[in-house]
């Protein structure tokens, strides 16, 4: 019985026969430890039983009770420690992988779990240090080289990340949530044909992934094919119409390809799930700025500017709506924050904006008048 390992991310997927078997041997258990209160196998097994159908508070007393009687059996320390994890008690559970690696340094389980831990608590050199362990026990299962990339992409140490991805995907090219980072990982260095590749995997083991199918969208998107990328997000919000991230990235594919009323609507179902995204109003005033509607256009920025204050390419086509619809010092005031946020970009883009071109002299006017006012005050002063 103590050989038994609990794995307790199925307690919930036991079929309702287990179940009533489990809970049947948890009595006959009880029976026999109140007859022999001092047998280690009947609390071990016990232990093992109740973890099994999810009552950890109850599994931990139990095995804490079995390790006072016997304390030197790794695998229940390891059991002991996956019981305290589900009760997010990550401390102690460390405590206890490193009982049993202590007494058996080789224990896969153990090294495994304890990695996961170190990740779970944010650990992440140590967790990479302790799959690398892990992996020396057993190279060839994939997902401590999942976990491992997961750990060094949270130190930036992207291409590494990437290489363990990719060996995940080697040893097993089954799981769609390793092609999805893997994709996801590659899209972000801007690789696009390899991300393409593992996305494509990714939403031919799982089309039901609305995730999958978005970054999918974005590699299509980058790549410039946008009519593809639009198929592809169309099936992300079909498949969660709640997720606001995907109506907002289908509102900026729409945008590309002109269509303007579409893009506007999907904006909009994306405010109206999470209005207080900046970069939702931000896209909703470049749509409605593209067609014409400046008013409108003009209150979603300041939407916008209201959720994030120093957006100078929100400030600067606030200028440019002002400007449009002949509120010149409005359009000035707004001009003059876009180029003091990003002197830079704004001050050459302006320059080069036939539409701000007057107001750049109206703001050079008012500049000069205002040289003329300190030097008159200097003056003053001196006499």
């Amino acid at each position: 019985m103590s050989g038994q390992v609990i794995d307790v991310t199925n307690a919930s997927y036991l079929s309702h026969e287990q179940d009533n078997r489990y809970r049947l041997e948890i009595r006959i258990c009880d029976r026999v430890i109140k007859r022999y209160p001092y047998h280690y196998q009947a609390w071990n097994y016990r232990s093992y039983l109740l973890a099994s159908v999810g009552q950890y508070q109850a599994a931990a007393e139990s095995y804490r009770h079995t390790l006072s009687l016997k304390a030197t059996e790794h695998r229940v320390w390891c059991n002991y420690g996956a019981v305290l994890e589900k009760l997010d008690a990550l401390d102690e559970a460390a405590k206890c992988y490193d009982h049993a690696l202590k007494q058996a340094p080789f224990y896969f389980k153990a090294q495994y779990r304890k990695s996961k831990n170190l990740h779970r608590r944010a650990l992440y050199g140590e967790a990479v240090v302790s799959y690398e362990q892990a992996i020396q026990v057993r190279p060839d299962f994939y997902k401590v080289w999942y976990y491992r990339g997961k750990a060094l992409l949270q130190l930036d140490r992207t291409d590494q990340a990437i290489a363990s991805f990719t060996q995940a995907v080697e040893l097993y090219d089954g799981d769609s949530k390793v092609w999805l980072v893997l994709g996801r990982t590659l899209l972000q260095v801007q690789n696009y044909h390899d991300a393409l590749r593992a996305l494509n995997h990714s939403v031919r083991l799982d089309a039901n992934d609305a995730s999958a199918w978005s970054y999918h969208a974005a590699v299509l998107k980058a790549q410039g094919y946008l009519e593809d990328a639009l198929a592809s997000l169309e099936k992300s919000v079909t498949l969660e119409p709640g997720e606001s991230r995907f109506w907002h990235l289908r509102g900026l594919v729409l945008l590309e390809l002109d269509q303007l009323s579409e893009a506007i609507e999907s904006f909009t179902t994306s405010l109206k799930l999470q209005a207080y995204n900046h970069q939702g109003w931000l896209a909703m005033g470049w749509a409605l700025q593209k067609m014409g509607n400046f008013s409108q256009a003009i209150e979603a920025y300041d939407k916008s500017l209201a959720i994030e204050p120093d957006q100078p390419f929100a400030f600067y086509n606030q200028a440019r709506c002002h400007a449009r619809l002949g509120e010149d010092t409005w359009a000035v005031e707004h001009l003059r924050r876009a180029m003091s946020l990003d002197p830079k970009i704004y001050t050459e883009r302006a320059y080069a904006d036939p539409l701000l071109q007057t107001i750049l002299q109206d703001m050079e006017d008012d500049d000069s008048g205002e040289d003329l006012e300190d030097i008159e005050l200097i003056a003053l002063d001196s006499q």
